[in-house]
């Protein structure tokens, strides 16, 4: 997962170099200037140390230790002043007061409903008055780019979910009543037989979806950009930044 992060020239796990600086520049454009952020799912730090480099005090959470871990360095190396936790943001406690939070690259379209409650009432709890949530979703687009259906891989050596060669059976179904996509992965070692099993979801929405969930939570939709995202090599470039407002 890491290795993928950190392969800017592809979307599988971070967007492309081009589609981040875009994403940062706007950002930064509609914050207001060295004020706090808060970067949920941090990751390697990709997102931070660009808003660092801006002169914003960046806070990272992410539950990867090697990511974390990553980052520390990172951000020593280049003289960045970025505090980073290796947390949990839905099970753990998030101290302090923010005046922005973001969550980039469909995080919460990953999350179940009820995870998304408690998410948005977290942000509520630590986000400063008149402050700002800033996230990205899938848009109905993504429909037109995913199928249903179940295929096998065979991999005979490292890939993004074994160093080790593997199979991998994958399923995707779309649950069209909940504008969810799921994929499940099984992925099964070809010497220990050891299996794994992973389990992802992509929920799409409509502009006016996702400005009644934020409202129905203390949100008010102040600006939402679809162009940010554009063709790319992994999934739909149909995506929504939204930037909330807390009320």
């Amino acid at each position: 997962m890491l290795s993928a992060h950190l392969d800017f020239s592809n979307d599988a796990a971070s967007r492309n170099i081009k589609v981040i600086q875009k994403t940062v520049t706007w950002i930064c454009s509609v914050i207001k200037r060295k004020s706090s952020i808060l970067d949920l799912g941090c990751g390697p730090g990709i997102y931070a140390e660009e808003f660092a480099k801006q002169k914003y005090p960046v806070v990272g959470i992410d539950i990867s230790k090697r990511s974390i871990s990553y980052a520390r360095k990172s951000a020593r190396n280049k003289n960045l002043n970025i505090t980073y936790l290796n947390q949990s943001y839905l099970a753990d406690e998030i101290k302090g007061m923010y005046d922005n939070i973001v969550c980039i690259y469909c995080d919460f379209g990953a999350l179940i409903p009820v995870e998304q409650k408690l998410l948005l009432k977290k942000i509520q709890s630590v986000l400063k008055d008149d402050g700002y949530f800033i996230f990205d979703v899938f848009s109905t687009g993504l429909s037109s780019t995913k199928k249903e259906g179940r295929k096998w891989n065979f991999y005979n050596d490292s890939n993004f979910f074994s160093k080790k060669s593997h199979f991998v059976m994958e399923e995707t179904v779309h649950f069209k009543e909940q504008n969810v996509w799921g994929t499940r992965n099984i992925v099964i070692d070809k010497n220990s037989k050891l299996t794994k099993e992973y389990i992802t979801w992509d929920t799409y929405y409509t502009k006016e979806s996702i400005s009644k969930l934020l409202e129905d939570n203390g949100f008010k939709v102040e600006e939402i950009r679809n162009d940010i995202v554009e063709a790319n090599s992994f999934t739909g470039n149909d995506v929504m930044f939204i930037k909330a407002k807390k009320i």
